[in-house]
């Protein structure tokens, strides 16, 4: 609820800051409550460590066009990226998977996606549909508190996670590629993702 509401946050102040400014809170609360758990062996893992630089690669998107160019936007973006793959493949070399660490990985790409598409809106000039994508992960979650349905969350697909790379991708595009083009890559990767969304939507309200 406080994601989404930091995106009225973010179009008064027309800047990312309000949602990060909540979004890093919000983390820090889920890492001291899960303290003891964020591996098997209890410590904090290496690959936790690795998904961390990438939260702080995502907040990074808040700072001002003055101290972030498009160019370097589009570097921590490509960054974040290439780390996703790094911190799952080091808990598994490091026997440190944990539901923590899928969960804490989940909700960073979904910050990710959250501050690129408030970025390419407040920032590159881009309409306001954009941030529809980031709002996603956090209206599915919303979604499951107030219908509960199965109560479950639909477990990570190999769609979801290619609707993921296609977005960011899409997204990428839409920094280097201004105008339509850049338009049709941020909508269509939109689309792709709302379908995953809408696939886990059915699974958590209607599939038992």
């Amino acid at each position: 609820m406080a994601m989404l509401a930091s995106l009225f946050g973010s179009a008064r102040w027309s800047a990312p800051w309000p949602s990060a400014a909540l979004a890093a809170p919000s983390f820090l609360m889920l890492i001291l409550a899960s303290r003891g758990a964020h591996t098997q062996s209890g410590r904090f893992g290496l690959a936790n460590v690795v998904t961390s630089v990438r939260l702080a690669l995502a907040l990074s998107l808040a700072l001002p066009a003055a101290w972030l160019s498009r160019n370097g936007a589009v570097a921590l973006i490509a960054s974040c990226l290439l780390l996703d793959g790094v911190d799952g493949w080091l808990a598994r070399r490091r026997g440190d998977a944990s539901a923590f660490g899928a969960h804490f990985d989940m909700e960073t790409d979904a910050l990710l996606v959250l501050m690129t598409t408030l970025r390419l809106w407040l920032v590159e000039g881009y309409g306001a549909w954009v941030p529809i994508a980031g709002a996603l992960r956090y209206g599915y979650v919303l979604s499951l508190w107030l219908a509960p349905g199965s109560g479950r969350e639909a477990p990570r697909s190999l769609l979801g996670r290619s609707a993921f790379l296609l977005l960011m991708l899409g997204l990428l595009l839409g920094f280097l590629l201004h105008g339509s083009v850049g338009s049709w890559s941020i909508g269509l990767g939109t689309l792709l993702v709302s379908w995953s969304f809408a696939r886990s939507c059915y699974f958590s309200h209607v599939a038992s």
